[in-house]
């Protein structure tokens, strides 16, 4: 399968393009080449320079290919963020469903939830835990807000266009750098509240990508989200007492968390994708 992957030079497209290489053949679309790039990303795969936001770019990066990785997007809130990130979105599918492509794999992130960057400071409205895809969204943020209204746009095309949608709600992605920052003495539990400890390994990302780019077009829905998530959390301390710590008030929604797992379910992704998360950084 041809696939284009977009945000080619960036973290978390380095890990996904070193995956789906070994079986598909890429096109990679970015503002730079991953080999100019931070991460210095060897490939030989055909590169479109272009910028996501502008509609022309995406239709050229589009021609030809059969499914789309879509990693690019500014990853944390800037005054730019929803713009970039919504507005790319929209140009990338509108050019998708012009050049009749099916397939879009879309890195959503966790913070779709709203618990990632509180403006209000107060306490994420948790409901019961562990979170899954149909726990509700209370954003406060233009990130987590920029991937629920990327999230619905899949969604849109998927009911108005046949496409076949998913999103890949990720935790915070770590690669070696992140692990070896886990084990080191600086690492701080109080620091990681909010994110709920949660994190998910590059390679477990990568599988995740091609799991949905080659999930059997009869166990799709139209669209879908999906956790995709380590299957413990960063801590030492188990799942309950960080609960019982910094989130006392839902002491009694965490009895089904069991040891370091997860607060965020990945169950959905193994049902449907075939996902089971391979790495730990305690590895």
């Amino acid at each position: 399968m041809k696939i284009l992957v977009t945000g080619a030079s960036g973290y978390v497209a380095k890990f996904v393009i070193e995956e789906l290489a070994k079986s598909h053949d890429l096109v990679l679309f970015s503002r730079r080449h991953p080999a100019e790039g931070p991460h210095a990303i060897v490939t030989d795969a055909p590169f479109v320079r272009g910028d996501l936001t502008r509609p022309d770019d995406c239709r050229s990066a589009v021609s030809g290919v059969e499914a789309i990785a879509h990693i690019g997007a500014i990853n944390e809130p800037t005054d730019d963020t929803f713009r970039v990130n919504t507005l790319g979105t929209y140009y990338l599918m509108e050019a998708a469903r012009e050049a009749r492509i099916r397939r879009v794999v879309l890195a959503s992130s966790s913070c779709a939830l709203g618990h990632c960057f509180p403006a209000t400071g107060r306490p994420f409205p948790v409901k019961y835990l562990p979170f899954d895809e149909a726990h509700p969204s209370f954003v406060e943020d233009n990130y987590g807000l920029s991937k629920l209204v990327n999230e619905l746009t899949l969604e849109t095309y998927a009911r108005s266009y046949g496409m076949e949608c998913i999103a890949l709600r990720l935790n915070w992605c770590w690669g070696p750098a992140e692990i070896a920052w886990r084990r080191s003495p600086s690492f701080q539990l109080a620091d990681h509240i909010a994110p709920f400890w949660a994190y998910v390994d590059m390679r477990d990302v990568a599988q995740a990508f091609k799991l949905g780019l080659e999930l059997q077009s009869s166990r799709m829905t139209g669209f879908d989200s999906y956790f995709i998530s380590a299957a413990n959390t960063m801590a030492d301390e188990s799942s309950l007492e960080l609960v019982e710590r910094f989130y006392p008030q839902y002491r009694h929604l965490a009895g089904k968390l069991h040891m370091q797992e997860t607060f965020f379910s990945w169950q959905k992704a193994h049902q449907v994708l075939g996902y089971k998360p391979q790495h730990s950084w305690r590895d």
